[in-house]
């Protein structure tokens, strides 16, 4: 159970008005025993008669002229005397009372500020680019305290884990370039050597590997739009039935070629969406079924509405996805082959894309299991 937090702004009144209290109550008991001792004292320097005559009047005794007269002459000086101290001794307990004060506020606000010293230093080792600092504060009772700290941690591991992801994909990025430009660039090197002949043949494969290299681009550009919230252009209402049926009359001769067949169960569903984004996204999935699932020989897309919930799916019978898909999720350049060889002709990015796409239309991506051996890729969008 965490500790109830109280706001800085009420601990300080707290803290004040306990500290005022205390100071009054020590200038208040300070400055009354101060003042019988210094009763005591006068009492003691008064002659006999003054003091007889004090004592009487103390008791309710009137005392005789003689002696009342002696006290009468000396109350003057004494009691200016006495004044003198009792405001030495109030100016003094105040100071003490002050001072005890200041020392008790600086040990609070030494306790109260002390994760700020912490967070102070995390934010210098994060500005030097160390993203693995943790607070590891013990929970604060201060509210704002509390929730700064738990921000620098958020904060610290969402950087971590971008750095993480930066030089995965930067590694990937790098080794999806290397195949393609080491063949290009050993092409033309046989070629200006006179090893290889100039012909058609010979630039029909140079293209080949130029084109893969200006697809790989063109997806790392629209996950870059994806990063910056850029992706969804123009929404507007959509039929998912209607797209779906467009796109698929693009892909069915690629995947006639392919063997496969399309078969296709189209039921209204409408979304907002940007048209241009959700045929990519479909192309892709079909794509991706097309180069990954040609073994089953049939591919099904399927569009409705489900728990007021708008979907495309895309259901194939091939070797389908690695178990455990669903808590891997799904990376940059991920592949389901162990290998990561480029025998299918992809980036790696198709089903990044997808996912890209899909949240940028405040949707999601499920990947399951199809009953059977092969895989079911869902996209699930909010119905207008």
């Amino acid at each position: 159970m965490s500790p109830r937090r109280i706001r800085l702004s009420t601990m300080t009144a707290i803290a004040i008005a306990a500290m005022l209290l205390f100071a009054v109550a020590m200038i208040y008991g300070g400055v009354a025993w101060y003042a019988g001792d210094v009763q005591e004292r006068m009492i003691a320097s008064l002659s006999p008669d003054a003091a007889k005559a004090f004592s009487d009047l103390d008791h309710g005794v009137m005392p005789d002229q003689k002696q009342l007269q002696a006290l009468v002459e000396v109350v003057p000086s004494v009691q200016g005397a006495g004044d003198k101290e009792l405001v030495a001794s109030v100016l003094a307990f105040g100071l003490a009372g002050a001072l005890l004060c200041s020392l008790i506020g600086f040990f609070i606000a030494r306790r109260i500020t002390a994760p700020l010293r912490e967070l102070t230093e995390a934010a210098r080792r994060m500005a030097n680019g160390d993203f693995s600092v943790r607070m590891g504060i013990k929970a604060n009772r201060v509210a704002e305290i509390a929730v700064l700290v738990d921000s620098v941690d958020r904060l610290a591991n969402e950087l971590h884990l971008m750095e993480r992801r930066l030089k995965f994909n930067t590694m990937a990025v790098a080794h999806e370039l290397r195949t393609p430009l080491t063949i290009l660039q050993g092409r033309l090197q046989g070629i200006a050597d006179g090893v290889f002949q100039l012909d058609r043949e010979a630039i029909g494969h140079l293209i080949v590997h130029v084109e893969g290299l200006a697809r790989l681009v063109d997806d790392l550009r629209t996950l870059s739009l994806a990063e910056t919230n850029s992706l969804v252009r123009d929404p507007r209402p959509l039929d998912l039935a209607a797209e779906c049926a467009a796109v698929a009359e693009t892909a069915r001769p690629l995947l006639d070629e392919e063997g496969i067949c399309l078969d296709v169960s189209l039921a209204p569903a409408t979304i907002c969406g940007d048209r241009q984004r959700i045929r990519q996204l479909l192309l892709v999935l079909l794509d991706n079924a097309r180069r990954y699932a040609a073994a089953g020989r049939s591919v099904r897309c399927t569009t409705g509405t489900q728990d007021e919930r708008s979907f495309i799916a895309i259901e194939d019978r091939g070797p389908g996805f690695p178990s455990g898909i669903e808590a891997h999720g799904i990376d940059l350049f991920w592949r389901a082959e162990p290998s990561r060889a480029r025998t299918t002709g992809g980036t790696g990015l198709g089903l990044s894309i997808a996912k890209a796409i899909a949240r940028a239309h405040d949707g999601d991506m499920e990947i399951t299991a199809r009953e059977g051996g092969g895989a079911v890729v869902t996209i699930r969008f909010r119905t207008v």
